[in-house]
């Protein structure tokens, strides 16, 4: 069986598990918020990645090509969106480190966002804003007891520095359960794409056979199934739901965990 057709399995069990969570708590917090805006932007790439497979068309240019690159950049952000899940809203174990993570992850950000020049009033209106949201989470984090174990130097790290992780991304994926292949290698080769790597300019000019593009984007679509399998049972762990709501279907089940086994052990 096309690998895209397992995509296609386990975009349909997302969707399931994404779908079953909505509107459940009545009235969430931003934790659940931000898991569920993740779980949907990780969805969003895995779909446009299984798309391109299909090959680009542009009418008005009279243009088509088959666009490798960008199915390789969206494999690699689906991956760091499943990572990103596991490490903020799967991996902690107590109501303290899930509070920490959450809102180290979400303080780095509105602290880049400090540092854009804003000219435009309504941009200084929204940095304002943000300032007063930021000084917030940080008396936050300083009453937090994951945070109070942190060292001085940590705790700087976190609240000036925009620091939200203390694994890299290889042991966050591995902690997540992905095999040292997954975690590692097939991480690195989906980075020289996003960064415009000589590798991933030889791949690009190399493949002009119909044969050679479908082998490779198939290798794309391989680390794309993984991702999503392991996302799937994450997002159904936090929210049971989503588990409840898969679990009557058992070809989309068994279709999410051959696609962890093999993402576990390949």
């Amino acid at each position: 069986m096309p690998v895209a057709a397992d995509t296609l399995k386990l975009l349909a069990s997302f969707k399931i598990v994404i779908e079953a969570n909505k509107g459940t708590p009545s009235d969430p917090d931003e934790r659940v918020l931000d898991a569920e805006g993740l779980a949907l932007k990780s969805f969003i790439h895995a779909t446009s990645c299984f798309y391109l497979q299909r090959s680009t068309m542009v009418r008005e240019l009279q243009a088509s090509f088959f666009d490798l690159a960008s199915m390789n950049v969206l494999a690699r952000a689906t991956i760091e969106s499943f990572l990103v899940f596991h490490y903020v809203f799967a991996a902690p174990s107590t109501d303290e480190e899930r509070e920490f993570r959450h809102l180290s992850w979400v303080l780095a950000d509105l602290l880049e966002r400090q540092e854009i020049p804003a000219t435009l009033p309504e941009n200084q209106a929204k940095q304002r804003d943000e300032l007063k949201e930021i000084e917030a989470i940080i008396v936050r984090l300083k009453n937090n007891p994951a945070f109070q174990k942190l060292s001085p130097k940590r705790q700087v790290a976190v609240l000036e520095k925009k620091q939200w992780r203390f694994q890299a991304w290889t042991a966050i994926a591995q902690d997540a359960g992905l095999s040292q292949l997954h975690a590692a290698f097939a991480y690195r080769h989906l980075c020289s794409y996003a960064h415009s790597g000589s590798l991933s300019v030889l791949q690009v000019r190399q493949a002009t056979t119909r044969a050679d593009q479908l082998f490779l984007s198939e290798m794309s679509l391989r680390l794309v199934n993984v991702a999503v399998a392991f996302m799937v049972n994450a997002y159904g762990t936090m929210f049971p739901a989503g588990h409840h709501a898969l679990s009557g279907n058992k070809d989309l089940n068994h279709t999410v965990k051959e696609w962890m086994r093999l993402g576990a052990t390949a």
